[in-house]
């Protein structure tokens, strides 16, 4: 039996469209739509914007900034494009992190690159989640509860990955983007909230693109990267409860059927979006006062609350990252949507005055199928007169790919998203052709 950087090179190395199902070319494009809506709502976000006009980019004429701000070099076209697409934390969901925000950027700039037709970057696509699934399921400790942020860390070796496969490396030559990607991995949790987490998945689209380009270009790694006791998933784990050795699934067992992507309809973290769920559906069925609430109770997993930073926000940024804002926007405007994501907003008296009024409770027991997660989320208010209103237990949010949301639902999504940056026939046009990606002969069509 090879050694697992092997095994998963040799597999990405190997695979062909023809053998991905088609259930997985669905999940894909739907990964697609959504991250390229995002990237389109977060492009004039201040570290976007930041990026940008910094000008650390080299005038090569490789991929597109934003779709229609210039061309760069392809990695830092995947720089960022995915740093925008995650500016709003409001892109899909999955394998304990974001894996679209990453993969899709990268694809699109480096199949860009090379002339890549939609079914080979549907193929880089799954090709990238496949890796990242089954590095990531191979801990028994969720990389949130030990400070990393698992996007910027299976990001990388994902992008190289799909890199990889675009760029059609052997065997061997993909061994060793994955091993130089393994060592340009890493992100931190003490960041959420801030504009470094976008930041850090822009980063790890970009080192994945360079690992493989480096790897093409003939420079080497350890043929063991990643299963090595020095090596990647050891050095992420540091009590050592991490598998490195055994068969692989990918591809076989595929993870992508059986775990998916679940689409946000809230752009926050994603550990609220069951509590959100549960009091909008309250909201629908009471009339609930906002100055009558003296309580309301969030319980969730600890490892969801770990990531909720900020208990008294004061910016949108803080917002994403709050459990207290998400109850408080809720009820105030019976939304959580990119609106109430403003400093504004956030700092309102309505939204402050209820702030203190919300308790988190946390709970033990995991999810067995997603371990950052309680089994079930619930939440209860509590009113002035004695009244108590409970949700019951909510156990995938609407959008999650065990609840998915319909086309016309993320049509609406992406749509939205896009807003004025397109007029209505370019945004229908452009969401026709992502539908039918693995229709297209060149990445070129998607900018036309």
């Amino acid at each position: 039996m090879s050694g697992l950087t092997r095994q998963l090179a040799e597999f990405v190395a190997s695979l062909e469209y023809r053998k991905i199902p088609a259930a997985a070319v669905e999940t894909a494009k739907r990964g697609f739509i959504d991250c390229i809506g995002v990237m389109f709502a977060g492009r004039d976000e201040p570290v976007a914007r930041i990026l940008f006009e910094e000008k650390l980019f080299p005038e090569r004429a490789e991929a597109h900034i934003l779709f229609d701000r210039g061309r760069t070099s392809s990695p830092e076209a995947a720089l960022i494009n995915a740093t925008a697409a995650h500016a709003l934390d409001y892109d899909d969901v999955g394998i304990d992190g974001h894996p679209s925000v990453v993969l899709v950027p990268a694809i699109l700039a480096e199949g860009e690159r090379l002339g890549a037709s939609g079914a080979e970057m549907v193929a880089a696509y799954v090709a990238g989640y496949e890796v990242w699934a089954e590095l990531s399921g191979r801990d028994q400790d969720q990389h949130h509860g030990k400070g990393w942020h698992p996007t910027a860390v299976f990001g990388a070796l994902s992008a190289a990955a799909a890199a990889a496969r675009l760029a059609r490396l052997d065997a061997e030559r993909s061994a060793c983007a994955l091993g130089i990607a393994a060592s340009m991995c890493a992100g931190l949790t003490a960041n959420f909230g801030s504009m470094t987490k976008p930041f850090q998945a822009g980063r790890a689209a970009q080192s994945g693109l360079t690992a493989a380009r480096l790897a093409a270009a003939g420079m080497t790694s350890s043929p063991d990267a990643i299963e090595h006791r020095g090596g990647m998933l050891q050095a992420f784990s540091p009590k050592g409860r991490v598998r490195t050795d055994g068969d692989i699934a990918a591809g076989r067992d595929w993870h992508i059927l059986r775990l998916g992507l679940n689409v946000k309809r809230y752009p926050v973290c994603y550990a609220l979006h069951r509590s959100i769920d549960g009091l909008l559906a309250l909201g629908s069925k009471n009339n609930i006062s906002p100055e009558k609430i003296t309580e309301i109770e969030l319980t969730i997993g600890k490892l969801q609350a770990s990531v909720l930073r900020h208990s008294r926000p004061q910016t949108g940024l803080d917002a994403k990252f709050s459990a207290e804002f998400a109850a408080a926007a809720s009820v105030v405007a019976g939304r959580v949507s990119l609106a109430e994501l403003t400093d504004e907003f956030v700092r309102s008296v309505p939204v402050q005055s209820l702030l203190p009024k919300v308790r988190i409770t946390t709970v033990d027991e995991a999810d067995r199928d997603e371990p950052l997660f309680a089994p079930h989320d619930s939440v209860s208010v509590r009113l002035a007169d004695g009244t108590v209103l409970a949700s019951g237990p909510v156990r995938y949010a609407l959008g999650h790919a065990r609840n998915p949301i319909g086309m016309d639902a993320l049509r609406a999504k992406f749509e939205d998203c896009i807003g004025r940056s397109l007029d209505i026939l370019a945004r229908s046009r452009l969401f026709d052709r992502l539908a039918k990606l693995e229709k297209l002969s060149s990445a070129a069509e998607l900018y036309s």
